[in-house]
């Protein structure tokens, strides 16, 4: 078990992005730890994702998501989970609550997910490989939340890679969770994360694939 000692973020760690969506300059998204709370009896971290378009690209396609994730504070689990995603013409809300030792989660209060290992989301990925040791994930099978359902995903590890941006140059290590089958994502994958290889292992890019495209995010300053 992961002590609070290791975990290499603190309250109020902020990240903020640069956005493009289908390799268009889109807008901006920023990562934060709110605070620590308790849900459940489980004392977690309060972390927030929001995402929104500006200028021209909000005129034709506008975003505005956001993500509200609790995550348990040592294992870095995924216990409940709000969003709000609004993209073009399309929105939804959705909530979940995941008991991870029980192997079950409520979806909108309604629908009951029954899973026998731990799942993750694509959000709750962004913190758990940042105390993680990579070499020993490289392969190995994860569940991830996907609507009302989970899938069953191989990540997939590369490490030692140069990212070059206008914002900064990093070595870094990518992880990309792969479809366990054969069968590929229309995409070739629902989200990959380039982490900082140093002691922070800031997420200094990633690709998400949303409902009408894919939203890229490069960091460019962080408090």
């Amino acid at each position: 078990t992961l002590q609070a000692s290791d975990i290499p973020f603190e309250i109020g760690e902020t990240l903020k992005y640069k956005a493009s969506f289908s390799s268009i300059p889109a807008g901006s998204a920023i990562l934060k730890v709110i605070k620590k709370e308790v849900i459940n009896d489980i004392n977690t971290f309060h972390i927030r994702f929001k995402a929104q378009t500006e200028g021209f690209t909000d005129l034709i396609f506008p975003i505005d998501d956001i993500i509200n994730i609790w995550l348990e504070q040592n294992s870095l689990l995924p216990i409940k989970i709000e969003e709000i995603i609004n993209e073009g013409t399309y929105s939804r809300k959705r909530s979940h609550i995941i008991y991870q030792n029980q192997g079950y989660g409520i979806i909108n209060n309604e629908d009951t997910l029954k899973f026998e290992e731990e799942v993750h989301s694509p959000y709750s990925l962004l913190y758990f490989f940042r105390k993680t040791n990579f070499k020993t994930f490289n392969k190995k099978k994860i569940n991830i939340l996907k609507k009302k359902s989970f899938e069953t995903l191989t990540v997939n590890i590369k490490s030692n890679l140069e990212v070059n941006s206008k914002y900064g140059r990093w070595i870094s290590t990518c992880v990309e969770p792969k479809r366990a089958k054969r069968n590929r994502f229309k995409n070739d994958s629902t989200i990959s994360i380039w982490f900082a290889e140093n002691s922070k292992r800031y997420p200094i890019k990633f690709w998400i694939k949303m409902k009408y495209g894919g939203l890229l995010l490069e960091l460019y300053e962080f408090e």
